[in-house]
């Protein structure tokens, strides 16, 4: 019994042991993430593949495409590409980002038509969600063709200037500083496990025409967007 007694008590300690390794090993990279996507935040340089370099510091980057062409499939069969700056899939959906390399104020009270307002002057864009949108949807068609159901998706709109002011608030129009953590918080919900992200992105690469290939998320656009 006293024997029995000691291996409980040596079991414990070493699970104790063990589980705190686990805690420190999670905190040291989450700290270590978070430094990261600081010290790119801060570097000033916000080019192209700034953003999926951001998401990189935080997510794994086999489950993060950028700059990609989704097929819209039609019901007669005929498809034509719809080009998608950045999708990230992770525990709580997948998530489908607009890229807008921009600074200034933005007013987007208008559904159709926004305006930018900075150095460069007044700048008019339509509304990305409504760009992305076609993105989503061809997602959703891609999805449910390989048999892959019950994914959430998001439709989120970045814009990566430094100085960023928008006229109405909306939970998924960012500035990158806002990007990670609201992903993190969307992720909370934990929708898929590791089998279903891992079928969600098999089934994204399946449509890709190129999915090895590397590219920058956007380019920086000056003058229109």
């Amino acid at each position: 019994m006293q024997n029995l007694i000691k291996f409980l008590i040596g079991l414990s300690i070493v699970t104790a042991v063990l589980l705190a390794l686990v805690i420190i090993a999670v905190l040291i990279h989450y700290f270590r993430t978070r430094a990261k996507a600081e010290q790119l935040l801060q570097s000033g340089k916000r080019d192209g593949s700034f953003v999926y370099e951001l998401l990189k510091t935080s997510f794994p980057s086999g489950r993060l495409f950028r700059q990609v062409l989704l097929p819209d499939i039609q019901p007669d069969g005929t498809a034509k590409r719809i080009p998608c700056d950045l999708l990230l899939v992770d525990q709580g959906g997948v998530f489908v980002i607009r890229v807008k390399n921009l600074s200034g104020a933005v007013d987007n009270a208008d559904k159709q038509v926004w305006t930018v307002k900075n150095q460069n002057g007044i700048l008019e864009m339509r509304n990305p969600f409504e760009q992305n949108l076609y993105g989503v949807k061809a997602l959703e068609t891609i999805l449910k063709r390989e048999g892959v159901y019950n994914v959430p998706l998001y439709n989120l709109v970045v814009f990566s200037g430094k100085k960023v002011v928008f006229r109405v608030r909306s939970e998924k129009l960012l500035t990158a500083e806002r990007l990670i953590e609201t992903i993190r918080d969307m992720n909370r919900n934990k929708f898929l496990n590791a089998g279903e992200m891992a079928a969600t992105v098999n089934a994204i690469r399946r449509y890709l025409p190129n999915p090895n290939k590397a590219k920058p998320a956007d380019p920086a656009p000056q003058q229109q967007a």
